[in-house]
């Protein structure tokens, strides 16, 4: 009997821990210059989670978006279940370096817009951190868009490009006339 109380703790205990944790992991793929959404909905109140999104860009840049979450002053006044935002840090795909972090979130519902610039081309790894209120809605989420500003090579040549390219055309020509007149 002992030993069934003790495994019945030590489960009520772990799943009491686990309850408040709705951290995601997401990859987004590689950003263009189109919005790529994401975010999270909560079915319970949590003292705060955190959720990861990995994504790559192809060139260096700037990483920028939206998050839009609830109101702080709603989900107290009306006692709804809300999601509130508390940060957005940008790193590597460790998080061994980061790269920006972003606290000027606002609390009155409004949408957020962050940036980070002076990327490099490759992986990168996005936490936003929040909270969930406790209220009689059965759900609570945010969202967010995200997207790059990082150049794009153009598939179009340049005017020099094509000059230069003439020219050089222009050059074998002649050396394969010479050599035919000569043979």
């Amino acid at each position: 009997m002992k030993n069934v109380v003790r495994v019945g703790s030590i489960g009520a205990v772990l799943a009491l821990a686990c309850s408040g944790v709705f951290a995601i992991e997401a990859n987004l793929g590689t950003l263009s210059t189109a919005d790529t959404t994401f975010g999270n909905t909560f079915y319970a109140s949590t003292a705060g989670f955190t959720d990861y999104y990995t994504f790559s860009i192809g060139d260096g840049g700037t990483v920028s978006g939206t998050t839009t979450d609830g109101s702080l002053l709603n989900a107290l006044l009306s006692f709804d279940k809300d999601v509130i935002l508390t940060s957005l840090v940008l790193g590597n795909t460790s998080f061994g370096t980061y790269y920006g972090v972003d606290l000027s979130i606002p609390y009155n519902g409004t949408t957020n817009t962050f940036s980070f610039s002076g990327l490099n081309a490759g992986s990168y790894k996005l936490a936003v951190t929040g909270l969930v209120t406790l209220g009689d809605n059965r759900s609570a989420s945010y969202a967010g868009t995200i997207r790059t500003t990082a150049s794009v090579a153009s598939p179009a040549p340049e005017p020099a490009d094509l000059a230069l390219t003439v020219m050089g055309l222009a050059g074998v020509g002649l050396l394969l006339g010479r050599s035919r007149k000569a043979a």
